[in-house]
């Protein structure tokens, strides 16, 4: 027996159950009793607010038509991402009435409220890349004056302003990183859910109160959304819920404090936990550009092709559930080799990215051998 996006929805929420229950019967700390709340309100949110979004998008025609560059055969509601947001916003408010310390949120949730509004209006009628790169900008520019950014230059002349600079250029990069990946039903809310578990393990570690609520109110969110977006798909999470994953863990992950006295090792722990989404922008950049597919930053934004790496993995033979798994378990394999870079010293840190370099090439070298298969001219 096949297990469906329902089946997972009825655990999702006897597990919901069983955790209230929990927490009725037994006396635990009120830390973990709001973990539990985050994710429990984040899934019933979720399972509640979609199956009425899906009703809203198609009544209005929010909808992704089957194409040439689709992989789907029938129209599919693209507004997801909202059921996602509503996840994550209540529960974290929830979370705030707790009057725990939880520095940054606000400015994240307005930041990323922007991003997801613009995606849904991609969604919905279509918005230019120049816009979209605007309010991308409006949003850093938002978190970095609430103080988020990267803090390893801080030390050098000029650094606070280079670190500006590099925060956003990786908050916008790995926004639209996570945007290209969306392709296959199942697969961005899958590895988002599979790199908040990572978050949530590193949050213990750096004791992040903050950051472990974050986690856990994406995971709920995402996991629940999962029931929906599994194959078949009942609904997608648009450019809008892409975007505003994408924005949020990228944003997570400039919070700073991630080795002890190694700046070196605190930036590849954010690299190693986000690397598939760079593998993939990179290596279909790099091939777009050889290929003379893109040849500007806007023709970069707007271009769309079944050359990302689901697609390549799946000329190989793969079933499109086989991919999604496999691009599931890469994400995860290299976020755990990322938690124990926490304690490294700089050279256990250069070894795990080397490492993690070698499994991209291998993966590289099977998404040639895809692109030969599917009669694309080799790289």
């Amino acid at each position: 027996m096949n297990f469906t996006g329902k089946m997972l929805g009825h655990v999702l929420i006897l597990l919901c159950l069983a955790l209230l229950a929990i927490t009725y019967a037994i006396p635990i700390p009120i830390f973990i009793m709001i973990l539990i709340i985050i994710f429990v309100s984040s899934v019933c949110i979720v399972y509640l607010t979609t199956p009425l979004i899906i009703k809203l998008a198609e009544k209005l025609g929010a909808m992704d038509q089957p194409s040439d560059r689709r992989i789907h055969s029938v129209p599919t509601p693209r507004w997801g991402g909202m059921s996602v947001y509503f996840g994550v916003i209540i529960a974290l408010l929830i979370a705030t009435s707790f009057n725990y310390v939880m520095p940054n949120v606000k400015a994240i949730l307005i930041a990323s409220t922007l991003i997801l509004i613009i995606g849904l209006l991609d969604d919905y009628r279509g918005v230019p890349a120049s816009i979209k790169l605007v309010s991308q900008l409006a949003a850093c520019i938002i978190v970095i004056a609430d103080g988020i950014h990267v803090t390893f230059l801080s030390q050098i002349p000029g650094g606070l302003y280079l670190e500006w600079i590099i925060t956003v250029i990786w908050i916008i990069g790995i926004t639209n990183a996570i945007n290209f990946l969306d392709g296959m039903d199942g697969l961005v809310s899958g590895l988002v859910a599979g790199t908040s578990i990572i978050y949530f393990a590193l949050s213990a570690l750096i004791s992040s109160q903050m950051m472990a609520f974050c986690a856990m109110a994406i995971l709920g969110s995402t996991l629940c959304f999962l029931s929906y977006n599994i194959k078949p798909a009942r609904i997608f999470l648009g450019d809008g819920g892409s975007n505003f994953l994408g924005f949020y863990l990228a944003t997570l992950s400039v919070q700073g404090g991630w080795a002890k006295n190694d700046p070196i090792v605190s930036l590849f722990i954010p690299i190693l936990v986000l690397s598939v989404p760079i593998y993939d922008m990179t290596f279909t950049t790099i091939a777009r550009i050889a290929k003379g597919k893109v040849n500007s930053f806007r023709s970069w934004i707007e271009f769309t092709g079944k050359d990302h790496l689901h697609h390549r993995l799946e000329a190989l033979g793969l079933s499109r559930g086989q991919v999604v798994l496999a691009i599931w378990f890469l994400n995860v394999g290299i976020g755990v080799g990322a938690i124990t870079l926490f304690e490294a010293r700089t050279y256990g840190g250069i070894a795990l990215l080397v490492q993690a370099l070698c499994i991209y090439v291998i993966f590289a070298l099977l998404e040639v051998l895809g692109s030969q298969k599917n009669n694309q001219k080799p790289l």
